[in-house]
């Protein structure tokens, strides 16, 4: 016998389901107030008896901390419950144990786990829990998961989806088949979110995959453009911190994000499948922090942006140069013969009658070779002093011992990161691969090699606490930049990105680059786009051909080229995109041009037409949902339910790194999509 076996049935249950939730929830109001009221009594006791002996106190003490935590407790399981009210499960699948005397087990499946300690009974599990697992990985018959006993086999005999909102049942939806397909359509059908929402609903079996993962030291993951690979990721980190409870939390985890848009955009995910948000930083905040921020740095979107406008070949020369695996290994040979070279050892007066030879110091300098080379002056000197004071038996005073310390730093050359890192183009016999900007401003493709080289003389100062590093937007970053990352964070990675999506193809890894220089590391790849409709998708394609791209089949609109006469009609076709958007039933449109200062541009042009356009630039911070104009560099991870790219000409898309730009334009988009040029159109667009 099936349990709830009708649609009416099922919509029964899921009353008496939230009658229960809210039962649950009132009597934790009762026992919050109890715990209160409680240490109020402990507050008042210890105010008016001043006179108790120091064991009551402790006991006392002791007991509040104990309401306390146990109040934090309550408080958080009413949270969660007041969480899942809205929709408290999504699915459901029922599962008849091999071993068992053929009792089919229902389970449902939500966000949170629900237990009621009444009844003793599960009403809804966890969509991370062992028993869960099965709901994305198998179809009706045989299945099995793994629980901490080990292996359960049995049969799936129903397997059922739902859509709950607001604790009404929209629809309920079974198949023998995948039940995914109906409700994924549904779901990518739907409007883009001013924020990135949980996918717990539609995790498809090859995500399941990568989210479970347990074994893998890194995992680097290579997902086409609207694969879901950052979403994936977040339900990775949520996944490992219910599985690894008490041995990783929130702030154990970092992530490095490519701006503080992109970082507000995801910022939702977490928090909504129930865990703390998690750290977030950049490539460049790293970078800077190592070298103690003393330098002035071209931003990566600075670098980009001159690649676009006004690249020189000499400046993507030393680009490409600084990204290359033979500049890697020539800055580990120059950094052994900085070891071997730049310590020479002089004569030092220590006293009136005292005096340390040079071959003696150089000895002792030696002698600490397995601690970085600036990180010596200090155990040099503690030894060498040491030493004298028995052969000697001399007091050494302070000043003296500041003395010789100074003295055996002055013998090292290479006390300056800039002077040694400017040795190196020399020593190699490339001077001209190295190049300040004005105003002493370091290159962005610099940064990097002077980290690695300062951490190599200067040791990694700063011990990492982080148990796992998510690294999004992967292609971006350089061979020499995932080793300074190795160095600091020798713990388990998530690295995820699209190599077809890289914006600056000059310094870009791929993943078998970044496993080249992870030494460890599994591929997993993500080759279905779920983004954009079928049409969309056909048409970025002809841009830049992914052959592993697998399209979903949802159909819309093909992507519409408007060529115009001039200038003003282009702004006014593009005012009236807007005006037809604002009638559709759409609530997202991305105006993604090249570079930030054309977006500016045309911000400030479409103020006479229309209003309610928010400029997006690399110095904003958060997301804004309705109509935003912004680079393509910018746009890169977001998506918005309708994409107008304008100035598609020859002269504006010629080179490989504006293919790359129209590319990533292009695939934000979700429904519709529209480019608009006057003159020639760019010999991208089929």
């Amino acid at each position: 016998m099936v349990f709830n076996q009708t649609e009416k049935q099922e919509r029964e249950y899921l009353q008496q389901v939230i009658n229960l939730l809210n039962k649950t929830i009132n009597s934790t109001d009762v026992s919050v107030k109890e715990h209160v009221d409680t240490l109020a009594e402990y507050k008042d006791y210890l105010w008016s008896n001043k006179d108790i002996d120091p064991h009551e106190i402790r006991s006392m003490r002791e007991s509040i901390l104990n309401h306390f935590a146990l109040g934090e407790n309550v408080i958080d399981k009413r949270k969660r419950l007041i969480k899942i009210l809205d929709i408290p499960y999504f699915s459901r699948i029922d599962f008849k144990e091999r071993e068992k005397s053929g009792k089919v087990l229902p389970v449902y499946i939500g966000v949170h786990s629900f237990y009621d300690s009444q009844s003793k009974m599960s009403f809804i599990y966890d969509w991370r829990a062992p028993i869960s697992s099965m709901f994305y990985d198998y179809e009706l018959g045989e299945a099995s998961y793994q629980s901490p006993a080990g292996k359960v086999a049995g049969d799936i005999t129903l397997k059922r989806q739902y859509r709950i909102r607001k604790g009404r049942m929209e629809y309920m939806i079974e198949s023998s088949l995948t039940v995914h397909d109906d409700i994924l359509q549904k779901e990518l059908s739907s409007n883009a979110d001013d924020k990135m929402k949980n996918i717990v609903a539609t995790i498809q079996r090859e995500q399941n995959q990568i989210i479970r993962n347990e074994e893998a030291q890194t995992i680097i993951i290579q997902g086409v453009a609207g694969s879901g690979k950052t979403s994936i990721a977040l339900h990775r980190i949520a996944y490992l911190l219910y599985a690894f409870k008490g041995g990783i939390s929130s702030k154990d985890i970092l992530i490095i994000s490519p701006n503080k848009v992109f970082a507000d955009y995801i910022s939702n995910v977490l928090p909504e499948l129930g865990e703390e948000t998690v750290p977030e930083t950049s490539m460049e905040q790293i970078l800077s922090g190592i070298l103690d921020n003393k330098y002035k740095f071209q931003t990566f979107f600075e670098q980009v942006n001159e690649l676009l406008t006004k690249s020189a070949p000499e400046f993507t020369e030393r680009i490409q140069y600084k990204a290359s695996f033979e500049f890697i290994s020539q800055l580990d040979r120059f950094i052994l013969h900085v070891e071997n070279n730049y310590f020479k050892a002089v004569d030092v007066k220590l006293t009136k009658y005292v005096t340390i030879p040079a071959e003696f110091i150089e000895e002792q300098f030696r002698r600490f070779n397995r601690y970085p080379m600036r990180q010596r002056f200090e155990t040099t000197t503690d030894y060498i002093l040491e030493m004298a004071q028995v052969q000697y038996r001399i007091t050494v005073t302070t000043a003296e011992r500041n003395l010789l310390k100074k003295e055996i730093k002055k013998m090292f050359a290479g006390n300056n990161d800039i002077q040694v890192y400017k040795d190196l183009f020399d020593w190699a016999g490339k001077s001209e691969m190295f190049k300040m900007q004005k105003n002493r401003t370091l290159e962005y493709a610099d940064l990097a090699p002077l980290a690695y080289i300062h951490i190599a003389l200067e040791g990694n100062s700063t011990q990492s606490k982080v148990k796992h590093l998510l690294i999004d937007e992967m292609q971006d970053y350089s061979p020499i930049q995932y080793k300074v990352l190795q160095k600091l964070y020798p713990c388990r990675k998530t690295v995820l990105g699209d190599a077809s999506q890289s914006v600056n193809p000059y310094g870009s890894s791929t993943a078998d680059m970044i496993q080249k220089v992870l030494i460890t590391g599994e591929v997993m790849k993500l080759c279905k786009s779920y983004r954009s409709t079928y049409e969309i998708t056909e048409f970025a394609q002809k841009i830049r051909k992914n052959e592993e791209l697998e399209p979903v089949a949802r159909h819309g609109e093909k992507p519409q080229i408007m060529r115009l006469k001039k200038e003003d009609d282009e702004i006014f076709a593009i005012a009236d995109l807007i005006s037809a958007f604002k009638k559709s039933g759409y609530t997202s449109l991305g105006i993604v041009c090249k570079t930030e200062s054309q977006a500016k541009e045309i911000a400030d042009k479409l103020k006479a037409y229309t209003d309610n356009v928010y400029f997006l630039s690399s110095l904003s911070s958060a997301f804004v949902q309705g109509i935003i104009i912004t680079s393509a560099h910018m746009a890169k991870g977001l998506e918005f339910d309708e994409v107008i790219i304008p100035q598609v000409t020859d002269k504006n898309y010629n080179s490989e790194i504006d293919r790359g730009m129209l590319y990533v334009a292009i695939t934000r988009a979700m429904h519709r999509l529209t480019l608009t040029y006057v003159g020639t159109k760019s010999d991208f667009i089929p």
